[in-house]
């Protein structure tokens, strides 16, 4: 999925100066999980992951890619629906892979391409039969089609919660690569790009054998924090500008949590949902000081890696001694690496990025 702040090319500088430090892998709380990108790195390297973030998209990918370890019997599922066992008898498969992983493939196929569309919220909102040009109506009709069916099937005990949050990323990584924004949905395109007219498509991530034990939890990380007891890592990836995530991805976190328990209520020209308290105070420049100290006084974490970057709120200087303070003898070891900066839209008249690189910072500091 497109993300600000997304890790996934920067896993290497993260695991290797964890190696670095010398800090082997046992227990780490990974506090602003989003995508979840480094908790699955964590727990391949074979750390006992606990996740967290305010958002439900990233709880959604937090036990797909963190929690799950195996991909459950889809038997049950085939047994209710003949469509569904069709499509798994019919499946090409990848002989690498093994038949329950086959039949997961298949279902996202069937899910996408076979099952019937059924317009509903996300087209009467989102798309343009509801005024708004985030997907093309058949794109939408085949996500509604689909978020309704694993509600369903989820609901019914057809699919474990196991299969369900998969199967539910999926979705959510699908929706994303069709979607007509720019990266964010802050707002769409006033017209079609080539990725939006594309059909969907719904590609089941395997799960990632790891170490036992791992979570995930939609909360804040300070209350996680003072729940876990004693980790080995605190690792923090918190926000580094005053963009509030729950306008930069709404759409996201209405697939995530559906719309079956009663209305919805959407505001705005882009069909916003309430902050529901899930606004950042590390958004804040004036709160993010106090939010790091706050985290830092809350976790009982050995080794705490802060990962920020060269244009984030909070100046190199404060972070450094928010840490110091914090620490048992008042080290702070920065790491860095340069990589191409995240970029929504391109360079034009109304818009220009001040730079094309920024570096990504690593801090540490030993807590006990």
């Amino acid at each position: 999925m497109r993300y600000i702040g997304n890790k996934t090319r920067l896993l290497p500088f993260i695991l290797r100066t964890l190696r670095r430090l010398g800090i082997a892998p046992r227990t780490a709380h990974d506090a602003f999980a989003g995508t979840a990108a480094v908790g699955r790195a964590l727990k391949a390297a074979g750390w006992r992951v606990a996740s967290s973030d305010l958002m439900s998209y990233s709880y959604v990918f937090q036990q797909a890619y963190v929690v799950a370890q195996r991909v459950p019997s889809l038997r049950e599922l085939g047994r209710h629906e003949p469509a569904v066992r069709r499509a798994i008898r019919q499946w090409v498969g990848d002989p690498g892979l093994s038949p329950r992983a086959n039949a997961l493939r298949a279902v996202g196929e069937y899910l996408a391409r076979h099952r019937e569309p059924e317009p509903g919220f996300v087209t009467g909102h989102f798309s343009p039969a509801g005024g708004r040009m985030y997907f093309s109506e058949q794109n939408a009709s085949r996500i509604d089609a689909s978020r309704r069916a694993l509600h369903d099937w989820y609901r019914e005990g057809w699919i474990d919660s196991s299969i369900h949050f998969i199967l539910l990323a999926a979705l959510l990584e699908g929706a994303d690569r069709v979607a007509n924004t720019a990266g964010v949905y802050a707002a769409y395109i006033k017209s079609w790009q080539g990725n939006a007219k594309r059909a969907l498509s719904i590609i089941p991530e395997l799960p990632v054998k790891g170490a036992s034990g791992s979570s995930a939890h939609r909360t804040d990380a300070v209350s996680l924090a003072g729940e876990l007891g004693p980790v080995d890592l605190l690792y923090i990836d918190p926000p580094y500008n005053a963009r509030q995530y729950p306008g930069y991805y709404h759409v996201p976190e209405l697939i995530a949590r559906g719309w079956f328990d009663g209305p919805v209520v959407l505001r705005g020209k882009t069909g916003l949902l309430p902050a529901d308290g899930q606004r950042s105070e590390w958004c804040s420049p004036r709160r993010v000081r106090p939010a790091l100290a706050e985290l830092l006084a809350a976790t009982s974490a050995k080794h705490v890696l802060v990962s920020y970057n060269s244009e984030g709120l909070l100046p190199d200087a404060e972070l450094r001694a928010v840490l110091a303070d914090a620490s048992v003898d008042g080290t702070v070891r920065r790491f860095s690496q340069g990589y191409r900066r995240y970029r929504a839209d391109s360079d034009h008249a109304a818009r220009r990025y001040s730079a094309s690189a920024v570096r990504e910072l690593l801090y540490y500091a030993r807590l006990r």
